[in-house]
């Protein structure tokens, strides 16, 4: 099994659309499931959530009917928000099929489909012609990635000059070990959590230019004050699985050990 599949393979669910209309049918008519907010506990799949999603948008100044491409995508949280904050369109690519269907589906159930797009892809093989999008997004997902350099080269290529990439993922910015599984990975084997440090190294190496660098676990730390105990209709256990107590437990130790941090990058070509 090749790496891409092994990735794809971690966040898959067979059935997932089927398991996910069935939760819906259990919660309505109690629950509102015509807005977006009902699905933020379970579409924003990355440390703060929607506070998190929201800083990196004000960190990228678009404007309306700007074009934007969301690379690793999942099911599509991170896109809407943007469409809907910035008035523009959003493409978002994945390797999960499940998740590219459950994006377009909630998209759909939304009235969003005229705003976003969402398709199969490698982050190392977008497929898309040069310098095609205003701006470039990827949340969480460069810890599944080994080659960061040719990563960085292909976001830079899709880029239009001026434009602005943000990267918000998880960055070791201290010492320890991980335990697994992770929310990104079962195993250290496709597990390739790296520091700021290269981040920019590479960000530079690509032709781009570094804005800013922010450590957000002041943000993160926020978000979980935040967090209300009353059960969501929809959470990350039902993207993930059974498997997701583990994974979050393990996340948070990590976290609140200083091993890792969640880490927004932004530069401009």
């Amino acid at each position: 099994m090749d790496q891409n599949s092994e990735i794809a393979g971690h966040y898959g669910r067979p059935a997932l659309l089927d398991a996910i209309e069935a939760a819906i049918s259990r919660a309505e008519p109690e629950v509102d499931f015509a807005t977006p907010d009902a699905f933020a506990g379970y579409d924003e799949f990355h440390l703060g959530g929607r506070l998190a999603t929201e800083a990196l948008i004000d960190s990228l100044g678009l404007g309306s009917g700007a074009t934007v491409l969301d690379v690793g995508c999942g099911v599509g949280g991170a896109a809407r928000a943007i469409a809907r904050a910035a008035g523009c369109s959003v493409v978002g690519v994945d390797l999960t099929p499940e998740f590219v269907e459950m994006a377009l589906w909630l998209s759909g159930r939304l009235g969003m489909a005229d705003q976003t797009d969402f398709r199969l892809g490698s982050a190392l093989d977008l497929p898309f012609e040069a310098d095609r999008f205003d701006a470039v997004t990827m949340l969480h997902v460069g810890m599944n990635i080994v080659d960061k350099q040719g990563l960085m080269v292909e976001l830079a290529r899709v880029l239009a000059p001026g434009g602005r990439l943000g990267i918000y993922d998880v960055m070791i910015t201290g010492e320890g070990e991980l335990d697994y599984p992770l929310p990104w990975s079962q195993t250290a084997e496709t597990s390739f959590v790296s520091t700021p440090d290269h981040y920019c190294d590479v960000l530079i190496d690509a032709g781009l230019s570094l804005i800013g660098v922010d450590d957000r676990r002041p943000l993160v730390l926020e978000a979980i004050a935040a967090a209300t105990e009353v059960p969501v209709p929809l959470d990350l256990g039902h993207l993930m699985g059974e498997n997701w107590p583990l994974m979050q437990s393990n996340m948070i130790r990590a976290f609140r050990s200083g091993i890792v941090s969640p880490v927004q990058i932004v530069a401009v070509k």
